[in-house]
C-alpha cells in the first residue's frame, strides 16, 4: 500500500524505518538536515509502493508540513524531498530522478 507517514522518526516507527533509524532533536537534524522551525516532505520507495514522510523538527513543525501538503500540489515521485518553514512555503531540495 502507498502510505502517508506523519511524524518524525523519534515518535513514529514507520518514519524511523524510512530514514534508517530513530532520531530525535539534534540527531534528527543531522539525519535529515531539518532544524528547529523546519519540516520535510519526502517520498520513498517502500516495497514497490510510495511512502511520503511528512515530518517536522517538532509537533508544531509537523503541523505546518501537514497543512502545506493539504493545501498545495506536491510532487510525490520517489526521491523527491521538500523542505519548508511555514504552512505556505516549501522548496524542492531533491528532485526525483528522471525515469
Amino acid at each position: 500500500k502507498n502510505l502517508i507517514v506523519v511524524g518524525g522518526s523519534c515518535i513514529n516507527s514507520v518514519a524511523a524505518d524510512l530514514l534508517g533509524q530513530a532520531a530525535c532533536s539534534a540527531d534528527f537534524t543531522t539525519l535529515t538536515d531539518v532544524a528547529a522551525g523546519e519540516f520535510l516532505i519526502e517520498s520513498f520507495d517502500r516495497s514497490g509502493n510510495t511512502a511520503i514522510l511528512v515530518a517536522g523538527y517538532n509537533a508544531e513543525d509537523t503541523t505546518k508540513a501537514v497543512t502545506y501538503l493539504t493545501n498545495n500540489a506536491v510532487e510525490t515521485a520517489v526521491g523527491t524531498k521538500l523542505k519548508g518553514t511555514s504552512a505556505t512555503e516549501a522548496t524542492v531540495v531533491t528532485a526525483a530522478a528522471a525515469a
